[in-house]
Order: structure tokens, then C-alpha cells, then sequence
């Protein structure tokens, strides 16, 4: 679906890792995309930063997200972890004018910006056209002559909808959200196999039911 676009290029805004199982599968895809360029997000860290022995953080994240790192960890991917690694963790100014934050301009990485978050901040940045990951709220706003765009999540939304990805143009100014729809049994029986305990990740697939 996404290569069929034929966009000149394709963005990823992080957080490949955690919640679900199937993270070394849609790295193959990601990798199929022509032009991408990519982010490390903050479970993306929180992976790196366990792998690199953070036992601490290993415990905090099974209890509170369930095993998807454990089970990460258990397949080996070293090919994706050569990739997170080099990934900035920062900005990224993808294109002339554009530039992409997994958080927000202060806090690049953690920082939170929700579609009723004032976006003053961005008046002090040079670029004409933001595009942000992080809180899986889809988003299409302006401020000024300033564009800023969350394109949801593909792997768990929260607004209530369904996954969603951006065709963006920034010479038109053009933003269409595209829905991705899924039949959710299999995801179902990959939770009872793999995480048979973990309600919230029933509940989080769910959600917009």
C-alpha cells in the first residue's frame, strides 16, 4: 500500500519498537520502501537502552507494556539494530523546509505536542512544514505560515479511528489521511500466544470498537 504512493520520499517518525510482536517483519518492509528516511523514537531507545544491559528498564517495561521487548529480544535482529543505532534521535530536516521531531522542537525525542497543544514553539523554528510522531494523534494544523502534521500510527492508534498514515505535498500544501484497515483476529491470537496476560493490549486494539 504505502509503495504504491510513489512519493518521492517516505518517512518514518520512529517507534518501531514495542506493544506488538512483529517488529523485525515490518522492518523488512520499511526497508522495501525507496527513499526512506527514518527517526528513533523513544521505545526505540528504550530497546537500545535494555539491550545495552538497563535491567531496571527491563522490568519497568515488561510490567507495564507486556513482552514485546522480551520477545524482540528472544527472535535476534541484529540487522535492525545496526539501523536503530544509526538513526538520529533528534530532528531531522528531511527536505528543503521540512523538518521532522518523533517528539517536538524541545524535546525531540519525549516531547508530547496533541492536536489542542498551543503550537507557539514552532514560530522559533525555520522551517515551514513539522512533522511529528510520538503521541499517535493524528494531526493537520497551522500556525502562521507554519504546517504541522502528525500522521497517527500505524501500529496503535489513539484517537479512536483506525491506523492511519499522511500523503503529504508541500508544495500545495495537500494532506490526505489514508486509513488502514485490518482484520484484528490474528493480532488477537498473537496476544493470547505470545501475552496471554496482557489486557491493555487487547483493550488499546479495540478501542476505537
Amino acid at each position: 500500500m504505502l509503495k504504491s504512493e510513489g512519493a518521492d520520499l517516505y518517512l518514518f517518525l520512529g517507534d518501531l519498537c514495542g506493544y506488538y510482536f512483529d517488529q523485525v517483519e515490518i522492518f523488512a518492509e520499511l526497508l522495501n520502501l525507496p527513499n526512506l528516511l527514518s527517526l528513533r523514537g523513544n521505545h526505540d531507545q528504550v530497546f537500545l537502552d535494555i539491550l545495552g544491559g538497563n535491567e531496571i528498564l527491563r522490568q519497568n517495561y515488561l510490567e507495564k507494556y507486556g513482552r514485546s521487548m522480551e520477545y524482540l529480544l528472544e527472535k535476534g535482529c541484529n540487522e535492525m539494530i545496526r539501523w536503530l543505532k544509526g538513526l538520529s534521535g533528534s530532528s531531522n530536516k528531511f527536505a528543503a523546509g521540512l523538518t521532522a521531531f518523533h517528539g517536538s522542537p524541545r524535546d525531540p525525542m519525549d516531547g508530547y505536542i496533541y492536536p489542542d497543544t498551543s503550537l507557539d514553539i514552532f514560530l522559533e523554528e525555520s522551517s515551514d512544514f513539522f512533522l511529528l510522531g510520538h503521541t499517535h494523534y493524528p494531526m493537520n494544523r497551522r500556525i502562521g505560515e507554519k504546517w504541522i502534521v502528525n500522521p497517527g500510527s500505524l501500529g496503535q492508534p489513539r484517537n479512536g479511528g483506525w491506523p492511519t498514515y499522511v500523503v503529504m505535498d508541500t508544495q500545495t500544501g495537500s494532506v490526505v489521511f489514508r486509513e488502514v484497515r485490518y482484520e484484528k483476529k490474528n493480532l488477537l491470537q498473537q496476544i493470547e500466544k505470545i501475552d496471554s496476560d496482557n489486557e491493555y493490549l487487547r483493550e488499546i486494539l479495540f478501542r476505537h470498537d
